[in-house]
């Protein structure tokens, strides 16, 4: 399929399509030909001879080769930008023609705190404001999360975790409070906080590698040189408390996934001693798309709904 014509350096049109600049984007983020080709379901000569024929008719190297993996240039950078923007811009097309004649499509992001405490709230308004929007939504894992808005998958999505990516708009929407949590038979289930020094070589049941929370508590112990013990890892909060509860090890959850365990008596909630462990959700958006008129709905009720949280 043609979708763009650029002005060729050699006098003539160059035409590229959206083969060649999606093609392009799969070497830049695999940094291989042959993990590219996989990837996108054709041979390697065929990845190399579209990135080649690029490189010939800009007059510049996109890609350093070595033996181990590609690193792109800074022409490739420039290159890479705009090619994202134009297959971002052509699949916004699409969706919008497809269902010109139909409901406002809306495709949102959540990780798993914000998808098990907030996200449910969040669609149920929006569906009863603007019934005319057709939101779906995806819910795990900042890195995962991050990675589904790098490549357009989500028109926005709310993260516990800053997203670093220079394409990557993040806004503050909501302040969250982590908290530790044990068992009733732990030590620690009479106290209300514990030092960092108290948690030296404890065993802990955590979310998964990608996930903000985890990520935010082990900057904290890694800063400070706290060695402690990883016996249990998943994505789920209630298997999380669960193994909590059933006095695995420790836990570190947002204050929002433990609140009614807590009450319960099922969990014993603590503070960190001198350690803040306050962070903020994120509404992200990716540069290379439009605002639409259903990402702005969903944005104001995201503020009407946190106004009254």
């Amino acid at each position: 399929m043609i979708f763009l014509k650029y002005s060729s350096i050699n006098g003539g049109i160059f035409v590229a399509t959206l083969k060649q600049l999606k093609t392009f984007i799969a070497v830049a983020e695999y940094k291989k030909m042959s993990e590219a080709a996989k990837r996108l379901y054709i041979s390697q000569p065929t990845v190399s001879q579209i990135i080649s024929d690029l490189e010939q008719e800009y007059q510049a190297k996109l890609f350093e080769r070595s033996p181990k993996e590609l690193k792109i240039t800074p022409a490739g950078r420039i290159f890479l930008y705009n090619a994202r923007q134009i297959i971002a811009g052509h699949e916004h097309l699409e969706r919008s023609m497809k269902k010109v004649h139909s409901l406002r499509p809306l495709r949102v992001g959540a990780t798993l705190t914000i998808g098990n405490t907030l996200m449910g709230t969040l669609a149920e308004c929006l569906m009863e404001r603007y019934p005319d929007i057709d939101i779906t939504v995806f819910v795990n894992n900042t890195k995962i999360i991050e990675q589904k808005m790098i490549h357009n998958e989500l028109d926005l999505a709310l993260v516990e975790n800053v997203i670093a990516r220079q394409e990557i708009m993040t806004t503050p929407v909501l302040e969250d409070t982590l908290c530790l949590i044990c068992g009733n038979k732990h030590p620690f289930a009479a106290r209300t906080s514990v030092s960092l020094l108290d948690l030296q070589n404890q065993t802990f049941v955590m979310r998964e590698l990608g996930s903000g929370t985890r990520a935010m508590f082990e900057n904290i112990m890694m800063t400070h040189h706290i060695p402690y013990v990883i016996k249990w890892e998943c994505c789920s909060r209630c298997a999380i408390i669960d193994a909590v509860r059933h006095n695995m090890g420790l836990g570190v959850l947002s204050r929002r996934c433990i609140e009614e365990y807590v009450e319960k008596g099922d969990v014993n909630a603590c503070s960190l001693e001198n350690i803040s462990l306050n962070r903020y959700f994120y509404l992200c958006h990716n540069q290379s798309q439009a605002y639409t008129s259903q990402m702005e709905d969903f944005i104001n009720v995201i503020k009407d709904v946190l106004t009254e949280t």
